[in-house]
């Protein structure tokens, strides 16, 4: 990051205002080799038979890659499976992996077993410390295994609240006002109101996936939020929810960047069963935002420490 800021590609105050200290940046390659090693590597460390895999979920947001391949996730499945299943990508933003893990839940039986993978590599027109508001891209991939056994976690709940109705919000045009004053005012009141709106349906996914999963936030032991940056993630959101920044994994994220697909938290999740955070028993909320505008938030219950460590 110092690099960046002293190539004036990141600006000093925003960098303070976020507190990142680095970002991931993948070596060459592309986003969906990522996905395939990724996969492998949940495979591996799964339980299951990966003749039971039948169906492959893709969340990205950019390019995938390799030259030539027209469908990422069929790529994914192939390099990584081997067999048989069906695959498909979805596109959904920073929601991307966390309606990923609520479609693929939907399939999961007895017998079959789902893929979840999510990678980006920055490689659009532009620079990643400015094209966000201070949130800031990092290349990255992730896998999750689904299956209808034992295994590490049990998921509870999900929720996805979607509201699109600010979409447009750079659509005003400035012709349909009197003066600039006018327009100005116009849009600061849009933006305002959008805000509002995306606080609250926040609120109201997390507390839907509370909900059903049957518990309180307070039985909430760790809080994997977006890696957006410290200051996207307001002050009152964490105080409404009892939330102590010391149970979250921001001083992990503050090291990778945002994974734009939604993929944060599932990185944070394998840091705390890599390392033992997570202990047999602690409740675990996964949230996911994107601006598109869709929120999702899914809880889990830490079944059993894993047999891999970190590096495994």
């Amino acid at each position: 990051m110092t690099d960046a800021v002293r190539a004036g590609r990141y600006d000093p105050a925003v960098r303070e205002a976020h507190g990142y200290e680095s970002i991931a940046v993948a070596d060459g390659g592309c986003a969906a080799d990522l996905a395939v090693d990724a996969a492998r590597s949940a495979i591996a460390r799964s339980a299951v038979d990966p003749a039971e895999i039948g169906l492959f979920v893709h969340a990205y947001v950019d390019e995938q890659g390799p030259e030539g391949v027209a469908e990422p996730a069929s790529y994914v499945q192939g390099m990584a499976h081997g067999g048989r299943a069906r695959a498909f990508g979805l596109r959904q933003g920073c929601s991307g992996a966390l309606a990923a893990l609520e479609v693929g839940a939907m399939y999961v039986s007895a017998d079959r077993a789902v893929v979840l993978t999510s990678a980006d590599s920055f490689r659009r027109e532009g620079d990643r410390y400015s094209d966000d508001q201070g949130a800031v891209a990092g290349d990255g991939a992730t896998a999750v295994v689904l299956g209808g056994g034992d295994g590490v976690a049990r998921l509870l709940a999900t929720d996805i609240v979607g509201d699109g109705r600010f979409s447009g919000l750079a659509g005003l045009d400035p012709a349909g006002f009197q003066d600039r004053r006018e327009y100005l005012r116009a849009q600061r009141q849009r933006v305002m109101s959008m805000m509002r709106t995306m606080n609250e349906a926040k609120r109201d996914c997390v507390r839907g996936a509370l909900a059903d999963a049957g518990l309180e936030a307070r039985d909430i032991r760790h809080w994997l939020l977006p890696y957006t940056g410290r200051f996207l993630v307001e002050g009152d959101f964490l105080d409404e929810f009892g939330i102590d920044p010391k149970r979250t994994t921001w001083e992990l994220g503050r090291t990778v960047g945002h994974l734009i697909n939604g993929g944060d938290s599932f990185v944070g999740l394998t840091h705390l069963l890599e390392t033992g955070t997570a202990e047999v028993g602690d409740r675990v909320a996964l949230l996911g935002d994107s601006t598109g505008f869709s929120f999702s938030c899914a809880v889990l219950e830490i079944l059993a420490r894993p047999a891999w460590q970190a590096g495994g």
